[in-house]
């Protein structure tokens, strides 16, 4: 008889992955919401007119340790707190997850024999003038 239960491994709440993922996704949330914080801090400091420099630079500095202990403070007493973190979590490691993907592929460089043969190709058919208006009929046609 077979059993109608998955033979996959269930994860617990000892499992190494879940626990490194839980505590990574939750210092990136917190640290996540201080810099928005500390970013709109930034932006209105430019709006007050407060010159760039070692003023804001302080002032940065001392909000920083700041923010960080009444995020963690309220985060461990209040439930709704830990609750909204709990949610926000997996946004923020979805957006991480989107801009590192977005930053790779901006600063991808294929060095492939392909890629290189390729380059090749094109460089040699520019030269010729059948294979360059052989080229552009066949990307005006396809």
């Amino acid at each position: 008889m077979s059993s109608t239960e998955s033979n996959a491994p269930k994860l617990g709440e000892n499992d190494p992955i879940k626990v490194l993922f839980d505590m990574a996704s939750y210092w990136a949330t917190i640290w996540g919401f201080i810099a928005l914080c500390l970013w709109l801090e930034h932006e209105v400091l430019n709006r007050l007119d407060i010159e760039p420099g070692s003023i804001q630079v302080v002032i940065l500095l001392v909000s920083t340790p700041a923010i960080f202990l009444v995020t963690v403070t309220r985060i461990e007493k209040n439930p709704k707190a830990r609750l909204i973190l709990e949610r926000a979590r997996y946004v923020v490691v979805l957006v991480a997850a989107a801009l590192l993907g977005a930053y790779l592929h901006a600063n991808h460089k294929d060095e492939s024999y392909e890629s290189a043969l390729r380059d090749g190709a094109v460089l040699a058919c520019a030269k010729i003038a059948n294979c360059k208006e052989s080229a552009i009929q066949y990307a005006n046609t396809h």
